[in-house]
């Protein structure tokens, strides 16, 4: 039987989660009205992605392009060979020798992630896990990726882009470069790493260096050179390196820092008239059923259940905070195997978790949870406990694992309830 339901019901999160500890193998399909997706696991480990409405940024050959790893004549010579051989466009660019076996295995990679962290953003759509023996995937190519990793990033994608989006609403802005951006120099990746454009700081990276001039990032440096005063945005991010995400964040970045500004509509009608005649028939009047359904919006603030305003039902936990909290079940659940796999060698459990760190059983970084809090560890005569907490800082039983010494047999795992059923 499927695995199968709402992402209302179950998130990303709880999937990933449950498919990822108990190392199953098939394929996840993910239905909403934009778009159909597909993610293939193999021992709970993602090895492959794919989208029915797949955009031109997720074609394999436009990530080459993207990256500057082939040129335009090269990918076009590729496609035509594909079409005569119907050869797939990664080995007939191997075999031609045009670029090499790790630039391949990289622009996989992030074909296959910018796919999934799309997918993170929907608020509601359909799902199904299909069991099955075994799944087609490129596996000379393509390296099986640890879930967590992906929720993780997911979970930082989903707390920064509204932040994003309020300074970027939409992709048919156009920005151009600030006097200020002449003095901007790039700097060394260590220096940039412990300045954040969303600490609050409108400063923040852009530290003056020797003689004045402004430091930014080399992600940052290579997007501010894409804007010209005439590139709407989504041209931008097709034209940039780096994936969605990151480019859009590297032009709030350069806007916080006041490196760019939108372009007047002046400026347009002097770089293109076309510009300004296409963004006036965008602009469409207000329906006049606008008004009775903002109001009709108003009322269903205390009527629609889990609303953020309804007193009654509440809010929903952030998906966000729903990756999170998936991640750090599976973090730990590896601390929990190693402890017994500890006890099984030492015949006893460490007096505490840093004994792993000391042993090189672990990583420091293991023993924290995503928000940087310690997982609770009690040894005890009859029992062993390790726990965490809920993204409030509050101990969540969720997050709890215990083994009763006293029957090394029964291994009480206290988790997420819900079970991948046989197929």
């Amino acid at each position: 039987m499927a695995l199968e339901g709402t992402l209302r019901d179950f998130s990303l999160a709880d999937i990933f989660q449950l498919i990822s500890l108990q190392r199953k193998t098939g394929v996840l399909t993910l239905r909403s009205p934009e778009d159909v997706v597909t993610i293939s696991f193999l021992d709970g480990r993602i090895v492959g992605s794919d989208s029915l409405n797949k955009r031109l940024e997720d074609r394999l050959g436009q990530v080459l392009l993207k990256t500057r790893t082939l040129t335009r004549a090269e990918l076009d010579s590729a496609l035509k060979t594909q079409m005569e051989t119907l050869e797939r466009l990664g080995h007939i660019l191997l075999n031609h020798e045009v670029i090499s076996r790790d630039q391949l295995r990289l622009a996989l990679e992030q074909q296959i992630l910018q796919i999934i962290f799309r997918v993170f953003r929907w608020q509601d759509g359909d799902y199904q896990f299909s069991q099955e023996t075994s799944v087609d995937y490129d596996a000379e190519l393509v390296l099986p990726m640890a879930a967590e990793s992906i929720l993780m990033e997911g979970a930082r994608m989903l707390d920064e882009w509204p932040i994003i989006e309020k300074r970027i609403p939409h992709r048919g802005i156009i920005f151009l470069q600030t006097s200020a951006a002449a003095l901007a120099e790039v700097a060394p990746d260590s220096e940039m790493e412990e300045l954040d454009p969303f600490d609050g700081d409108p400063g923040v990276g852009a530290r003056a260096g020797g003689g004045g001039r402004l430091r930014i990032s080399q992600m940052e440096s290579d997007v501010l050179h894409l804007l010209d005063g005439a590139t709407p945005v989504d041209e931008v991010i097709r034209n940039s390196a780096y994936g969605e995400f990151e480019t859009c964040k590297a032009l709030y970045a350069l806007l916080t820092r006041s490196l760019i500004r939108e372009t007047t509509r002046d400026e347009l009608s002097r770089t293109d008239p076309r510009i300004v005649a296409r963004a006036a028939s965008a602009i469409r009047p207000l329906p006049w059923l606008l008004f009775p359904a903002v109001a009709l919006a108003l009322v269903s603030l205390f009527v629609i259940p889990r609303n953020p305003l309804n007193p009654v039902f509440g809010p929903r936990p952030r998906p966000s905070d729903r990756l999170k909290s998936a991640a750090s079940w599976m973090r730990m659940w590896s601390v929990w195997q190693v402890l017994n796999g500890h006890a099984t060698i030492a015949g006893t459990y460490p007096e505490a978790l840093t004994d792993l760190v000391h042993e090189r059983l672990l990583p420091i970084g293991a023993l924290r949870d995503p928000w940087h809090r310690p997982y609770r560890y009690l040894p005890r005569d009859q029992s062993v406990l390790l726990t965490g907490d809920s993204p409030a800082g509050v101990p969540d039983p969720q997050l709890m694992l215990t083994q009763h010494l006293a029957a090394p047999d029964s291994l009480q795992d206290s988790g997420p309830g819900a079970t991948l059923l046989a197929p």
